[in-house]
């Protein structure tokens, strides 16, 4: 009778702790991963969340002050006569777009009821105010910023404005200056500096002054301040300011 001996073997302490330790290795190896994945698409949302709000901030003050100057009762023949362009002595304020508070602040007024009146109800504006920014729903005039109702469109909870900066110079050398004036009357312009073509003006001139506006906006997320975005923008004001030039009617 045969008799058939078999011999079991295994995995000695040492090959396991090996396996193991591979085993280890793989899945860090795979956590690694996928925490570097979590951590990227959390990144990404992130980043695109504050481009939205910043781009939506952007947005609501190029599309606002582009208005300035708006008259319902402009046409042929009457645009010199706009009382959103020029003094309004009723008011005691220069009813004009108005850049206060070393550039945090900007101040404009147009038409918004097309009732044809300069009152309370048609001044407005954008301020930079407690790492925010705020807009001016009323005011009784367009050379105080601290006059008025403001009131927060920006979410607060989520978005920090960290800068905020109005201005009528250049941006960059691709930029217009502060305004674009044309003499008419003389059938002269100057592309930089409305000023100087004013000075240059005498008293009869009939002025068209294109108003351009930049606007530099910088937030930053309130849950993450690593993620900051920076926007500029240059807004060009449909409405023309037109005047015929006189001491008496502060043109422009």
């Amino acid at each position: 009778m045969w008799v058939i001996k078999v011999k079991n073997k295994g995995f000695t302490l040492i090959e396991l702790m090996i396996a193991m330790m591979l085993g280890l290795i793989v899945v860090g190896g795979a956590i690694s991963i996928y925490i570097s994945t979590v951590a990227s698409s959390a990144n990404t949302i992130k980043s695109a969340r504050l481009n939205h709000d910043l781009e939506s901030a952007m947005s609501l003050m190029m599309n606002d002050i582009k208005r300035a100057g708006f008259w319902s009762e402009a046409a042929d023949g009457n645009a010199d006569s706009n009382p959103f362009t020029n003094a309004d002595a009723a008011a005691g304020a220069i009813t004009n777009i108005n850049i206060l508070e070393n550039g945090t602040c900007i101040l404009y007024s147009y038409d918004a009821d097309e009732d044809e009146v300069v009152d309370n109800d048609v001044f407005y504006g954008f301020k930079f105010e407690g790492n925010s920014v705020k807009i001016r729903a009323t005011g009784a005039v367009t050379n105080d910023c601290g006059n008025g109702v403001w009131s927060n469109f920006i979410d607060e909870d989520k978005l920090s404005i960290t800068a905020v900066q109005f201005s009528f110079e250049p941006i960059d050398a691709m930029a217009n200056g502060d305004s674009r004036c044309w003499n008419q009357t003389q059938g002269q312009s100057d592309d930089t500096d409305a000023d100087i073509c004013i000075a240059n003006a005498i008293d009869g001139d009939y002025l068209i002054q294109n108003r351009m506006v930049n606007i530099k906006l910088t937030g930053e997320l309130i849950n993450d301040a690593n993620v900051v975005k920076s926007l500029s923008g240059t807004v060009e004001v449909r409405n023309n300011r037109i005047c015929t030039r006189s001491a008496a009617e502060n043109c422009p």
